[in-house]
């Protein structure tokens, strides 16, 4: 321990022993400093290790409460008082949500701690919960209803069934306990295809089911809506999507069977306890505030970046796949849509870009319900938390990254009625569905001047275009260029450099008898642009006349009586003209001989 720490350390452990101590102003408190400081003052720093149980978790005697904290001694015991901090926030001067023993509630208000009950009796909740989904009745849709990972994968392979054509399973590695993470790829084009790619992820904390279903109504929405809604058929038109509706298949499965309450990985700790925070283990801003060392913490980071195999196989899975533009990580609870940064209060670089594609979110989601998302960076809209995936997939990927806490405000927290699974898919797909549409338009491109029908033969054309950013900054090298291909050969490519404000490049002179396809394409650091249509293989088709037939004096294109007739009227001395074959400035028999051996 520095010397630095040690003194912060000693500071705050009088600050919590002081009589005084809600007096002192608002601060942040990291969790592991939090846990240091316990120690210090005679408080185990670790919580008492899982018991593996066969039989389902019992919440006797469990509310959930927003707690008021005021200051580092009211964290401290609330820290002491409860395991299960449902909004994970270790920031003083504001709210946060508590899962917490009845009988406990008299030491929070003899400490002068203000809350309120939010949920008066979890088991009871969670008891009717049970019973409900162990007696299933008849549905007249899917999402009537909470669905188990076997279920889930179940309908993923339907998907595929009754749409080979535009589905197909993808895997991201394998959990911790030997389960297949899968996911579902939704595209009309063949793998390979060059175009822009969306990646929705779900249930990295495994209580977290209304983020399985939302997940889930991503892939139904596409697959269904394909040529018959308008806004649907175009970003299948333009686009590959991979859903992923369970990053934590282990923890999920455990949510079912045992602890409906259960948040982080299946793995076992070497102090005893289980699991790791996947969504404290990404490798981007790893290790830092926000994310504890104790491994019976809720987020518990990991020995390392990636420790988590589930964390590793979507890494490796995202990694060769530099198309995919934007992604979103779904949660619940809080009804919040967040950006990068997490590790840290510095806005990231593209701080713009991520307010201005994030505010068309929230408004697509509150036009809907008139539900009104909190939108804002992880670290200054809910709490610092290093090691998250949206970091890491901005940071380490290149991509246009969000997160979504859904439905609801705390009423329900993480035991959603099943009546609101739809309702709250449906908002959240109209926030996805605007996320799509304003990364695939990251740039306009507009031609102002170019060959539009016919070019002709041996002449150069020039191309000039303006070219606006909507989403990200143009790349630094080659970042709009001019493409063509010459009668389906070989794409070739020039950079458009600025001249005026504009962007010119040229197309090179082409001999006669050609079809060219030319096309445009910007590239910012999330995504593409290409004109005209922003499409695959989307081109202006130009040609350059055909090449002269030997014989054809009339142009139709063939060689036959029609021609004999036209050299046989110029018989006679005839200056450059084309029934001379033979070019000795005289129609004669000559060329009527020759002229007979291209018939």
């Amino acid at each position: 321990m520095t010397l630095a720490r040690a003194i912060v350390l000693f500071a705050l452990s009088a600050l919590i022993l002081c009589a005084g101590a809600e007096t002192s102003p608002p601060l942040e408190l990291p969790i592991e400093l939090q846990l240091d400081a316990r120690a210090l003052v005679g408080l185990p720093s670790e919580k008492p290790s899982e018991v593996p149980s066969e039989e389902p978790v019992c919440f006797d005697d469990q509310v959930v409460i927003r707690a008021t904290i005021s200051n580092a001694r009211d964290l401290m015991l609330l820290n002491q008082l409860s395991d299960d901090p449902w909004t994970h926030s270790p920031g003083i001067g504001g709210t946060s949500d508590w899962r917490i023993s009845r009988d406990k509630l008299k030491v929070l208000s003899g400490a002068g701690i203000a809350y309120v009950i939010f949920i008066d009796d979890i088991n009871e909740l969670v008891q009717s919960e049970r019973d409900r989904l162990e007696q299933p009745v008849e549905a007249a849709s899917w999402f009537e209803d909470f669905k188990n990972l076997a279920a889930v994968n179940a309908q993923l392979d339907a998907y595929v069934a009754a749409h080979p054509a535009t589905c197909k399973i993808v895997t991201a590695g394998t959990s911790i306990q030997g389960r297949v993470i899968r996911g579902i790829r939704v595209s009309r084009h063949p793998e390979g295809t060059v175009l822009p790619g969306f990646v929705f992820t779900a249930t990295q904390h495994a209580r977290e089911w209304a983020g399985t279903m939302t997940a889930m109504w991503i892939v139904d929405r596409l697959v269904e809506g394909d040529g018959v809604d308008a806004r649907t058929t175009a970003i299948m038109d333009s686009s590959e999507v991979f859903v992923f509706p369970v990053l934590n298949p282990d923890g999920y499965e455990y949510t079912w069977v045992t602890n409906r309450l259960w948040r982080k990985n299946r793995r076992l700790n070497s102090g005893g306890s289980y699991g790791v925070d996947m969504n404290r283990n990404w490798g981007f801003g790893w290790g830092g505030t926000g994310a504890s060392t104790s491994q019976s913490s809720e987020t518990y980071r990991g020995t390392a970046a990636f420790s988590e195999p589930e964390t590793k196989g979507f890494r490796d899975w995202v990694t060769p796949r530099t198309n995919i533009a934007a992604s979103l990580d779904i949660h619940s609870y809080s009804e919040l849509l967040l950006w990068p940064w997490g590790y840290t209060g510095t806005l990231c670089p593209d701080q713009s870009s991520f307010n201005k594609v994030g505010t068309v979110m929230r408004d697509a989601i509150k036009a809907v319900y008139g539900m009104d998302y909190i939108a804002g960076p992880v670290s200054s809209t809910i709490y610092p938390a290093s090691g998250g995936a949206s970091d890491w997939a901005y940071g380490g990927a290149g991509q246009l990254a969000y997160s979504v806490e859904v439905r609801d405000l705390g009423t329900y927290g993480f035991i959603m009625p099943a009546s609101e699974i739809i309702p709250n898919a449906i908002e959240n797909f109209a926030g996805i569905m605007a996320m799509m549409e304003q990364s695939l338009q990251a740039c306009t491109i507009t031609v102002v001047a170019g060959p539009s029908t016919s070019i002709d033969v041996g002449v150069a054309s020039l191309v000039r275009a303006t070219v606006a950013v909507n989403v990200g900054t143009l790349i630094a090298t080659n970042p709009v260029r001019l493409n063509w291909q010459v009668t389906g050969g070989a794409k070739q490519t020039v950079n458009m450099n600025i001249v005026g404000g504009e962007r010119v490049g040229q197309l090179p002179a082409f001999a006669c008898g050609e079809s060219i396809a030319w096309w445009i394409e910007a590239e910012t650091n999330f995504t593409f642009t290409r004109w005209p249509n922003n499409l695959p293989g989307s081109t202006r088709v130009i040609g350059t006349p055909l090449c002269a037939i030997e014989g054809d004096f009339n142009g139709d294109g063939s060689v036959d009586a029609a021609d004999l007739g036209r050299l046989l009227s110029a018989f006679g001395n005839c200056f450059e003209c084309h029934e001379d074959l033979n070019d000795d400035n005289t129609v004669n028999a000559e060329d009527l001989g020759s002229f007979l051996l291209l018939l």
